[in-house]
């Protein structure tokens, strides 16, 4: 007997990183996590996804990474380090805090002039 409803439908599944956590404990040794998970596309667009695990790995400042093309995958030939990855995310924090601590800030007044 077939189950309710049963279809059957071509799929497309990957891995792939869905979130990147840094953990930069005050008195701690740095550490990084990248989550992943699968991805199921049907033919009749539907999208699941799945959690399937973790890569942790403690922070290498001098650990070097070949930099790849994020929407081809191919390797560019270059490369970087962790040290400037931490420089990069860094910079981005401190702007963004400054962009919203202006924003927050209070208007100057004008003051009289006597």
């Amino acid at each position: 007997m077939p189950d309710y409803k049963q279809t059957t439908a071509t799929a497309t599944t990957w891995q792939r990183c869905n979130q990147i956590v840094i953990d930069n404990p005050r008195n701690g040794a740095p550490s990084v996590r990248f989550d992943e998970e699968t991805v199921t596309t049907l033919a009749i667009g539907e999208e699941i996804r799945h959690q399937v695990g973790t890569l942790s790995l403690p922070f290498d400042p001098a650990q070097t990474i070949p930099l790849r093309d994020p929407a081809s995958g191919e390797l560019t030939g270059q490369e970087s380090s962790y040290g400037m990855a931490y420089v990069l995310l860094y910079s981005a924090y401190m702007a963004a805090a400054q962009a919203r601590d202006a924003a927050a800030a209070p208007a100057p007044q004008n003051q009289p002039i006597v």
